[in-house]
């Protein structure tokens, strides 16, 4: 066998090694997405917020930027006034998948705007 021959061999192995490994990882839920890294990072961000007070302008131009989104509320109910999912969903006549996606969405689209 060449070198070039066993380095394809190699290379080959190694793609088909990773590739197993990612998709384990993934379906065991031990490998988080770059969507769910940011979402956690933006849930944290706006913990943070809340907590002090509101003192951070770039954050609440950001959050005044969603006004208009029929979700918007979503985001002083749970970070403000501390109300779970399931109250947000009874509060404003939903599903709580849906206030789940809307809320993911809504943190999102203000980590996107601030960073």
């Amino acid at each position: 066998m060449t070198d070039e021959e066993l380095k394809g061999v190699i290379n080959a192995t190694v793609e088909k090694t990773i590739n197993e490994m990612l998709t384990y990882l993934k379906k065991n839920k031990m490998l988080k997405e770059p969507e769910d890294i940011i979402y956690f990072d933006a849930t944290e961000l706006l913990n943070a917020y809340y907590r002090n007070d509101k003192e951070n302008m770039e954050i609440t131009y950001a959050i005044q930027g969603l006004r208009f989104d029929p979700y918007y509320r979503i985001i002083p109910l749970y970070f403000e006034e501390g109300k779970t999912i399931e109250q947000i969903a009874e509060i404003l006549d939903v599903d709580a998948r849906t206030i789940a996606r809307n809320k993911k969405r809504l943190l999102l689209s203000i980590y996107n705007e601030i960073v």
